[in-house]
């Protein structure tokens, strides 16, 4: 999956980190020029229709806490 286009704007570099949930892909905007993560969720593949509307909701609010911080050493989401 390295250098495979998201959405139209993020390009895949390489993998970051991995576990139970995922991958997280160190990505570049190539919209806004910067550096960005992006996480592949795996862990829907192997759970119920109904267990995969969950994953999805923890994952927005994951995603939504993760986009108010703000500081140099973190990449931003």
């Amino acid at each position: 999956m390295q250098g495979l286009l998201i959405a139209g704007r993020y390009r895949l570099a390489d993998t970051i980190g991995s576990g139970g949930m995922g991958r997280v892909w160190r990505a570049h905007d190539e919209v806004l020029h910067r550096a960005v993560a992006i996480k592949e969720l795996t862990a829907a593949l192997y759970v119920s229709e109904s267990d995969q509307e969950r994953l999805l909701h923890r994952t927005r609010a994951e995603a939504r806490a993760a986009a108010r911080i703000n500081h140099s050493a973190v990449v931003t989401v």
